[in-house]
């Protein structure tokens, strides 16, 4: 089975935005998205965000596949057929490639070793 890159664009998520909020110590910017509407949703143990991986049939820059929200049922019938059709892509997905490991050169020695 083969190992994959994903890299998702979370601005385009839908009612991120980005702002500064003060810290105990110091402002940071951070990254919001709202959780209605969004396609994100509360689990037992966390915030969870669903997306599909959709192959392309003429991949692109590398990637194999295109990355989406996936919304729960619910909320996909609600939406209109223009809607579903805009839905962004937020990111690709593309094949990690093994490298092969470094060969490394044997340190130079200056006295033979070798008994012949």
């Amino acid at each position: 089975m083969a190992n994959y890159s994903i890299k998702a664009d979370l601005m385009k998520v839908n009612g991120a935005f980005v702002t500064n909020i003060q810290g105990k110590t110091a402002v940071k910017k951070c990254l919001c998205i709202p959780i209605e509407g969004s396609g994100l949703f509360l689990g037992k143990q966390g915030c969870y965000l669903s997306m599909t991986a959709i192959e392309m049939q003429t991949p692109k820059f590398d990637d194999t596949h295109c990355v989406k929200v996936s919304y729960d049922k619910a909320d996909y019938e609600r939406m209109s057929p223009e809607e579903r059709q805009a839905q962004p892509i937020i990111g690709g997905l593309r094949p990690l490639l093994r490298q092969p490991a470094p060969v490394q050169a044997m340190p130079a020695t200056e006295e033979e070793d070798l008994p012949f």
